[in-house]
């Protein structure tokens, strides 16, 4: 739920779980990924809330770490999530490590 969406008839928002997905969560990771310090990744999708920031792996939730607010200290949180996740699928929806299916 967004301020954009908030009036669509969802069921009212906790004060918990709007902070949770406040602004104030993506904002460092945005700001890292627009950073020379990121030049590098590519390809990867993040996940930023109150309870984690993660690298999604396709439809899996990847490694994950706690909250950040100060995009400085990303740097090294990034590289050990990107160490830790899984490699992206390729175009076929495979990452190597199944077997190719029959033809």
């Amino acid at each position: 739920l967004t301020r954009m969406t908030e009036g669509l008839g969802n069921a009212p928002e906790t004060d918990e779980e709007r902070e949770m997905r406040s602004p104030r969560w993506i904002a460092p990771i945005v700001t890292w990924l627009a950073s020379d310090e990121a030049a590098g990744v590519t390809g990867r999708i993040f996940e930023a809330s109150g309870q984690t920031l993660a690298i999604a792996e396709g439809w899996h939730r990847g490694p994950s770490h706690a909250p950040v607010e100060d995009p400085t200290t990303l740097g090294p949180i990034v590289a050990e999530l990107l160490k830790n996740a899984r490699p992206n699928a390729g175009m076929n929806g495979q990452d190597g490590t199944w077997p190719q299916s029959a033809r």
